[in-house]
């Protein structure tokens, strides 16, 4: 009899301590979603959001037949944008028909795409790109191959290896870590996206906010602010 009270008594009182904390525990989680919440506005203010003579990305804009286009990411023009990633993402504002992308000093086509309509984002899935060397980007406004001429071109340069390894191995580091504190993919995006930022590497910092799956309401008013700043005319 006593055994039994006894344990009617233990789960009672731990019962009593759940529903005593359930309060602290949710506003815990809250205050989590928040705080991501507050430092997606805050990357985007301290990062991207730039007034200075020199932002972070200089946007190529043109006009397709389908209206005006902003190429954003990569979007450097008036030098070689270097960057870490070699497969990366390509993201931009308006209508086109297809990219290709070929080496600086050749007119091999390592990879070719058409675009969806409404797509506006595109992560290179062909030959990845080799570090040290320099490509274009070039967008067309016709799914004909033969028409060669491109509507736009954005150059850009793949990091040299021994520089590239630095940045891979902390990336990594910070990977491992947050997984290893049961952090969410978009919590651990977040961090890649600052750790990019913060060492220039603007077009990796925005592949890294642009290629979260299932992205929260504050990641999506991220990506939608960097397409209005950039390509605000």
């Amino acid at each position: 009899m006593n055994k039994k009270l006894n344990l009617m008594l233990f789960f009672l009182g731990l019962k009593i301590t759940f529903l005593w904390n359930f309060p602290i525990i949710k506003a815990q989680n809250i205050q989590g979603k928040n705080d991501i919440n507050e430092k997606w506005e805050k990357v985007f203010q301290d990062s991207f959001n730039q007034s200075d003579e020199d932002p972070p990305v200089t946007p190529k804009d043109g006009t397709t037949r389908g209206g005006s286009l902003c190429l954003v990411s990569p979007g450097s023009t008036e030098f070689k944008e270097k960057i870490w990633n070699t497969r990366p993402t390509f993201i931009w504002q308006g209508e086109l028909e297809r990219i290709s992308i070929p080496p600086a000093n050749s007119e091999e086509i390592l990879w070719a795409k058409k675009v969806q309509d409404n797509q506006q984002i595109i992560i290179d899935n062909g030959e990845s790109l080799k570090p040290g060397n320099t490509y274009y980007w070039r967008v067309f406004d016709s799914i004909d191959y033969e028409y060669s001429f491109p509507t736009l071109r954005v150059t850009f340069t793949v990091m040299d290896v021994p520089e590239r390894e630095v940045i891979t191995r902390e990336l990594e580091k910070l990977d491992t870590g947050l997984k290893q504190a049961k952090a969410t993919p978009e919590a651990i995006a977040l961090a890649k996206v600052k750790f990019l930022a913060e060492r220039n590497l603007f077009s990796d910092a925005l592949s890294e906010a642009f290629t979260v799956k299932n992205p929260s309401t504050e990641l999506q008013d991220f990506r939608s602010n960097i397409l209005q700043h950039f390509c605000a005319k």
